[in-house]
């Protein structure tokens, strides 16, 4: 994701090289145990009911069944209760699936239905002991194994603290054989220092394969992880914003949009987007995803500079275009005679430019067999700047762009701003910020301050939403670059 004018030289440092502390070949057979467990004897006919009432008290293990046969014994069947449960705690285990005042616990109905207690002996292999528990084996005791990860596709994305390095490869190996559906592990390496929010990554396991597909909310996002920005922690973000933000047939200007995860949704509700990202890498997925999921004829991607984006929209200054592809008011029979016009075979670089949007001093020119509408650029509702680490700054873009006659009559829009906030700091300080990089003040009963989520202990990440005052949109030349104190 990126706003600036210029490209950047990644400066993040590069992947550490250290022997490797443990052998990626360790013995498997170590995790080779048996657990005592109690169990209950039902019958076959009984296991769909005691397995539904019982369930918070059952045996969970990762591939163990917690129904196990009765050797010689076909109409019966064990139901295998938790690991370490013992006969004294069965009356403190409340059953929630049976309606009683007061509760019944575990023992009344064990009690009740006449149901034989008995002892069950569970052979444990390495595929069934957790990520975490193979860890806390294969690592010394004082270190803390990692807890999570972020999986993006089939990418698992780590963020390993320096002293977990040196067990870098044996943690990527064993969360790969854990977790079937990731086929590439890698570990972020030093800082985000660079324009497009990207980072230098060590591949610690798996395919070196970093072109990937996520699905959010009925979208379908390609993109490569290595050269763009993508967060999946911010998935609930994305659909609060369009869900409760945004209304069907409002125009939304989404000047940081990356590779669409708000710009996709949006135009699937029915918004028209004018979607922008300064990344080359951005845009080309962006336009890619607006193909996948057919919004081409409500999301028009842009690859300019964020300001210079927001004072064409503002001005009215963009030439909109918009393609014809999977339109929903076609009907069937319309798409069949369009994909006999314009041939079945598309090339790849065609369908990477499909979709161009430009400022009308510079137009760019048409992609053959490519419908297009120009459309002129309507009043739009809302601005969308997803850049927490430096959005608040290209605020000052919207001083003075906005064109008095295009906007006679019309509210001006709502800004949703997202900026991060240290531990020390509060939301009178990020409004301090907002107003000094708009050039004018802000009514504080007038934003919306939310909270996205904790980055780090020390560090916040917040929206704040605000309809934008004439004042600072119709500012004269003079007082462009008048900032408050």
């Amino acid at each position: 994701m990126g706003t600036g004018a210029t490209a950047a030289v990644a400066v993040s440092k590069q992947p550490i090289e250290m022997p490797e502390a443990l052998p990626l070949d360790f013995d498997k057979s170590q995790f080779n145990r048996d657990i005592n467990i109690k169990a209950l004897k039902i019958t076959k006919k009984q296991c769909h009911r005691y397995l539904k009432l019982f369930y918070n008290h059952l045996l969970n293990k990762p591939r163990l069944r917690n129904v196990m046969d009765i050797p010689g014994d076909d109409e019966s069947r064990l139901l295998l209760l938790q690991e370490g449960l013992t006969i004294e705690e069965f009356s403190e285990r409340q059953i929630s699936g049976e309606p009683s005042s007061p509760p019944l616990t575990l023992h009344d109905i064990i009690t009740r239905d006449s149901l034989k207690i008995t002892d069950a002996t569970v052979q444990l292999t390495y595929d069934d002991v957790s990520l975490g528990d193979v860890l806390h084996r294969l690592l010394p005791e004082n270190i803390e194994v990692p807890s999570s990860f972020e999986q993006v596709g089939h990418i698992a994305h780590l963020n390993l603290r320096d002293e977990l390095l040196p067990y870098r490869k044996i943690i990527g190996a064993v969360l790969l054989e854990k977790n079937p559906r990731v086929k590439t592990v890698i570990n972020k390496v030093g800082t985000i220092e660079n324009e497009w929010r990207v980072f230098t990554m060590d591949l610690l396991a798996g395919e070196d394969l970093t072109v990937t597909e996520v699905k959010q909310h009925g979208a379908r996002f390609c993109l490569d992880f290595r050269k763009v920005y993508w967060n999946s922690r911010l998935e609930a973000e994305h659909k609060r914003l369009v869900e409760q933000k945004f209304n069907k047939g409002e125009v939304v200007v989404d000047a940081m949009a990356g590779v669409g995860p708000f710009a996709v949704p949006a135009g699937q509700k029915g918004c028209l987007v004018l979607a922008n990202d300064l990344n080359p890498d951005s845009y080309h997925w962006l336009v890619e995803n607006i193909n996948i999921n057919k919004v081409g004829y409500t999301v028009c991607p842009f690859n300019l500079d964020g300001r210079e984006f927001m004072r064409n929209a503002a001005g009215g200054k963009l030439q909109v275009e918009f393609t014809s592809v999977a339109s929903p008011q076609q009907s069937k029979k319309k798409k069949r005679e369009r994909k006999k016009q314009e041939g079945e075979q598309k090339t790849g670089e065609e369908n990477d430019t499909v979709h161009a949007a430009v400022v009308t001093e510079e137009p760019k020119a048409a992609v053959p067999d490519a419908p297009r509408f120009p459309v002129p650029i309507p009043p739009f509702h809302h601005i969308v700047m997803n850049l927490p680490a430096t959005a608040v700054e290209f605020l000052d873009a919207l001083n003075g762009s906005f064109d008095p006659g295009m906007w006679k009559g019309k509210d001006l829009p709502t800004v949703h701003v997202y900026a991060f906030l240290k531990k020390d700091e509060t939301v009178q300080d990020l409004q301090r910020r907002m107003e000094a990089a708009l050039g004018g003040p802000l009514e504080s009963s007038s934003i919306e301050f939310y909270s996205v989520r904790d980055v780090a202990p020390n560090k916040q990440m917040f929206c704040a939403s605000f309809r934008l005052p004439k004042d600072i949109a119709f500012a004269s030349v003079g007082d462009k670059r008048q900032r408050t104190e």
